[in-house]
């Protein structure tokens, strides 16, 4: 294998994303706009009608069919207990490393949305559906400590999870001082931030954190910020759930 091929096979499994989960795959498998990589079934399956329909969608789509035994395909759907024997590969063409991001020039007045700690997998389909619909340049996923991307997730974000350009890195904090230093403003979004939405429109651009549903940002992450940015709330309510504050600072320039 020549160097170029290697590099070419491995950026094409950076950019994929792998479900699981008979219903999920069957979905997928229906919806002709998604580019489907390849299917993965346990031999231990016992017939039935979902996996003969999920075998035959493949078949007429020309999508590869692989089989393993049970305890393999676990390593590939990285959830043995909720897989039910059934995995797919999509191609996911905006989900990159950050790395890309970081070697990239900053576009003036671009901004992204980093969360980081949120757990919930529901809460993060909201988030990408928002960042998809918004004029958001993109989502920026630690895989440390965030919800991994399954089939809750892509049912919560609507069929959006294809749509939006998701930056990967390793933990929230590593990744916002990445971008710091490549020229991005770090804004965390706290209940005691004295920035309003209004002083987001400028040129700068700018990574908009959001920490935990619970906790809110890391003390790491505030002491990294460079402002933080709090939405002002009537009758004592002193929080919003952290995909409603996404869908708000989404649009702020917008509405």
């Amino acid at each position: 294998m020549t160097e170029q091929t290697w590099a070419q096979q491995r950026r094409q499994f950076d950019d994929m994303i792998t479900l699981y989960g008979r219903k999920t795959t069957l979905e997928v498998l229906k919806d002709t706009d998604l580019k489907v990589f390849r299917l993965h079934l346990a031999t231990s399956n016992k017939s039935s009608s979902i996996i003969s329909e999920i075998k035959h969608l493949a078949a007429i789509r020309n999508i590869e069919l692989r089989m393993h035994s049970k305890h393999n395909l676990s390593h590939i759907s990285k959830n043995a207990r909720q897989d039910q024997g059934v995995a797919i590969d999509l191609v996911a063409p905006h989900y990159h490393d950050l790395e890309q991001l970081i070697r990239s020039e900053p576009k003036p007045g671009a901004e992204f949305i980093m969360i980081d700690r949120v757990t919930n997998p529901q809460n993060l389909g909201m988030i990408i559906r928002s960042v998809a619909a918004s004029p958001m340049a993109g989502l920026i996923l630690p895989s440390q400590g965030c919800a991994a991307i399954d089939p809750l997730v892509y049912k919560a974000s609507a069929g959006c999870l294809l749509k939006t350009s998701i930056y990967r890195c390793l933990t929230g904090l590593d990744g916002a001082l990445a971008l710091q230093r490549k020229g991005y403003q770090l804004i965390g979004l706290s209940s005691d931030g004295e920035l309003r939405l209004t002083d987001l429109n400028n040129n700068t651009p700018k990574i908009l954190i959001l920490g935990n549903e619970t906790e809110g940002l890391t003390t790491e992450l505030r002491r990294a910020c460079d402002h933080l940015l709090g939405i002002p709330m009537a009758n004592a309510v002193d929080s919003l759930n952290v995909a409603v504050t996404a869908g708000i600072i989404s649009f702020h320039g917008s509405l």
